[in-house]
């Protein structure tokens, strides 16, 4: 049996090479739910979802690019911090297209059953995304750390 990770990065491999044919191999397509909290409410159907995701994420940018940067994976459930850079190509949260390079966090909570994905519950940073497209002076989107480490960081060491 494949783990959680394992199923997810199976599902995003068919997801970002276009292979929905295959899709069905690692997710529940009828029984599938998902929530991306601002953008959809609960949605049961892959179908579904697929068309949200087209709608909310493909059609306002595009050259998206994800990055994986946290994971936390039980028995039967997978959570993942990834960044995404994109550009604003289309309107989204109302706004038309600024042609603005961007980045985002988002946190997807993915569980699986009988080795596949049976749904998720996804949270972007809107507000983020939206201060970003409303600027009036873009910034290049960057990740910023804490250094040197803060001291209630090193106490818990």
């Amino acid at each position: 049996m494949s783990s959680p990770l394992e199923i997810y990065s199976a599902f995003q491999q068919r997801l970002q090479s276009q292979d929905y044919a295959h899709l069905g191999e690692v997710v529940d397509l009828q029984g599938y739910t998902e929530n991306c909290l601002g953008l959809t409410g609960w949605t049961t159907g892959f179908e579904i979802a697929l068309q949200n995701f087209a709608r909310n994420i493909l059609a306002p940018f595009s050259d998206l690019e994800f990055r994986t940067q946290d994971v936390i994976e039980g028995g039967d459930a997978v959570t993942i911090r990834n960044r995404v850079e994109a550009t604003h190509s289309g309107t989204f949260l109302g706004i038309p297209a600024t042609g603005r390079r961007i980045a985002w966090d988002f946190v997807a909570m993915v569980h699986v059953n009988d080795g596949l994905l049976v749904g998720q519950w996804i949270q972007f940073d809107l507000w983020g995304i939206y201060q970003q497209l409303t600027s009036p002076i873009p910034e290049v989107p960057t990740t910023k750390s804490a250094e040197p480490a803060l001291a209630w960081a090193r106490s818990a060491r």
